[in-house]
């Protein structure tokens, strides 16, 4: 019973921070590996790009109109956005950023037939940028057309390592599916591509904690609680599991403790639900009678001989 309830806490906060491929932190351009003649482009090249003043993106240098394009999505200035986009289509019409751009700028707005087909624009000039395979897999997703969602993510997944959100969502869909060696591999991958991702972390500790293996699965926990201290299910699952599991007294009273204490300093993204000081008294309880044993155990006969 206790074990199931350890799973189910992971599992709320698993699914509570993934959403599946609701997912949309990935509209920023990662580094592509489309390398059409004409050159490619990285976001990184572009750190110092700010989302420009009407009509100042023009240019003869397409990629540095990549980089105010980039730099507007991450502003949110959709409408800028489709204007660069629709510059770059005309101006640099060998490359597929224009029509990528756009499409992000549509969907935005919910016109999906026109987010779709400027997409699949760019897939035709680039089919093995995984990046657009993501965002056509992000728009099948909206639409209710998950086959197809999966389809586009796995193929994002395969055909570019940068894409964290697209390893992450085929991780979630694997553990759903209780394809824990699938999930592993996807978690694995998104982790190597942002060893800070905290929700891979919580799939890692959930596939490890499916398979039995309680040391990696607190390993992944305490990473977890690193990235992101303010979870308050994380730090309880790995209280719990110290106690339940691994039967490592001592770690679970200072896990708890240290979630008391996080509590009641408000720092936690949610409140508790357990009896935090009932767990701690019982807990200390319970290593006073371990020690006692072990004192009456050692106890020196009349003879002067120590019981083992």
């Amino acid at each position: 019973m206790k074990t199931n309830l350890l799973l189910s806490a992971v599992l709320l906060f698993l699914t509570a921070c993934a959403g599946g491929p609701k997912v949309k932190t990935a509209e920023v351009v990662p580094v592509p590996t489309y390398n059409e003649k004409v050159g490619a482009i990285g976001v990184n090249d572009f750190k110092s790009v700010n989302c420009p003043a009407d009509s100042k993106w023009e240019g003869p240098d397409w990629r540095k109109v990549v980089g105010a394009a980039n730099a507007c999505v991450k502003t949110k200035d959709w409408r800028k956005v489709e204007m660069i986009g629709n510059y770059l289509a005309i101006s640099a019409h060998l490359t597929p950023w224009g029509p990528y751009f756009m499409s992000l700028a549509a969907q935005n707005r919910k016109n999906y037939p026109r987010a779709q087909w400027m997409i699949e624009l760019a897939l035709k000039k680039a089919p093995n940028e995984g990046l657009f395979h993501y965002q056509l897999g992000r728009l099948h997703w909206e639409q209710g057309q998950d086959q197809a969602a999966l389809k586009e993510l796995k193929a994002a997944s395969d055909l570019n390592g940068a894409l964290t959100e697209a390893h992450y969502i085929m991780g979630t869909m694997a553990l759903q599916k209780e394809s824990y060696s699938e999930a592993d591999k996807y978690f694995r991958k998104a982790l190597a591509a942002d060893g800070k991702h905290w929700p891979s972390m919580m799939g890692m500790a959930t596939v490890k904690m499916k398979s039995s293996d309680w040391t990696e699965a607190v390993a992944f926990l305490e990473d977890g609680i690193r990235q992101n201290p303010r979870s308050a299910k994380t730090r309880l699952a790995l209280a719990q599991l110290q106690e339940t599991q691994l039967k490592n007294l001592p770690e679970a009273l200072s896990a708890y403790k240290e979630l008391r204490s996080q509590s009641m300093a408000k720092k936690l993204d949610e409140p508790v639900s357990l009896n935090l000081d009932e767990k701690i008294v019982n807990i200390e309880k319970n290593l006073a009678q371990v020690s006692k044993g072990k004192e009456v155990v050692r106890k020196p006969t009349a003879e002067g001989q120590v019981k083992q």
